[in-house]
């Protein structure tokens, strides 16, 4: 495919995907309200009002256990202020992203489950890793651990038949194709470059978008972003391992050269927190669960 046809093709399945995968602007909204350090917690309460699909999902956070008070918090400013900034713009985001893709059809060969296992494994480990290396990032690079497939997501689910060819040929050692190039291949752009593209029309963080896009090539981010890009490329490779509970390296996608020095970690703290992952994993697949309206 000609560079001008697979750009085309791009720009066509990110407008396709609108219908597909319905935002709420007042997700954009909130979002940006919950970076801008002048809006008060009235204004974050104000603007989540306007979806009650979202009010339903802050509400049942800000009462579940993980959060349990003396009295119920019955009203949004409340959990808006229990809960925190970090936490809502994980929750809102998330939310928003897991009930729209509620609408897509499951299909064999990327079900909804095991697309959200691994995206939830991803961004849990992400966060762990944040935690120590870039806290004041931790909430963003969580979110973006569990963005960084949504390129995939949409393959599978426009081109299923061509994604899974990509797929079979990438397992083809003879060939020497990994993943992304077998993509490329098939459709002339991989689902990095896809998951970017939708990421940057929805307005998401410029941060959040170098993620997405640079999770399986740290090495080329952005400078401003490349600590947090390597964090979710580290805990990327982290969550194959997490979901088959293997230790073994051979059974993940590789580390790229230099990220270990960049995010000035070891191999042994990648492992500790996929440990870690493995107890909290079920609780931000909560997250993917349909909200009663």
């Amino acid at each position: 495919m000609s560079e001008m046809h697979a750009k085309e093709s791009l720009e066509a399945r990110v407008q396709s995907a609108d219908k597909l995968l319905a935002m709420p602007q007042v997700v954009f909204d909130v979002a940006r309200l919950l970076e801008d350090d002048t809006s008060t917690a009235g204004q974050i309460a104000s603007s989540l009002g306007r979806d009650p699909g979202l009010v339903a999902l802050v509400l049942r956070l800000a009462n579940s256990p993980v959060y349990a008070q003396a009295r119920t918090v019955d009203t949004v400013e409340r959990a808006v202020n229990l809960l925190g900034r970090d936490t809502l713009q994980r929750l809102v985001v998330a939310g928003a992203i897991t009930r729209a893709t509620s609408n897509i059809p499951d299909q064999e060969r990327l079900p909804l489950e095991v697309f959200w296992r691994h995206s939830a494994y991803c961004a849990v480990i992400a966060r762990h890793l944040a935690d120590r290396v870039l806290p004041r990032q931790a909430g963003s690079v969580f979110l973006a651990g569990l963005l960084h497939d949504l390129g995939k997501l949409l393959l599978f689910t426009q081109s299923p038949e061509a994604a899974h060819r990509a797929f079979l040929s990438s397992l083809d050692i003879g060939d020497g194709l990994n993943p992304q190039d077998a993509e490329r291949e098939q459709l002339g752009f991989d689902h990095a470059e896809l998951g970017e593209a939708l990421a940057a029309h929805w307005g998401l963080p410029e941060g959040l978008v170098a993620c997405v896009a640079g999770h399986h090539h740290p090495q080329s981010a952005p400078e401003a972003h490349r600590l947090a890009v390597a964090l979710v490329h580290l805990a990327n490779t982290g969550a194959h391992l997490a979901e088959i509970d293997s230790r073994d390296w051979a059974d993940a996608p590789p580390v790229s050269a230099d990220v270990w020095e960049t995010v000035g970690l070891e191999p042994e703290d990648l492992l500790q927190a996929v440990e870690a992952a493995q107890h909290e994993v079920v609780d931000v697949e909560a997250l993917c669960a349909p909200v009663p309206e």
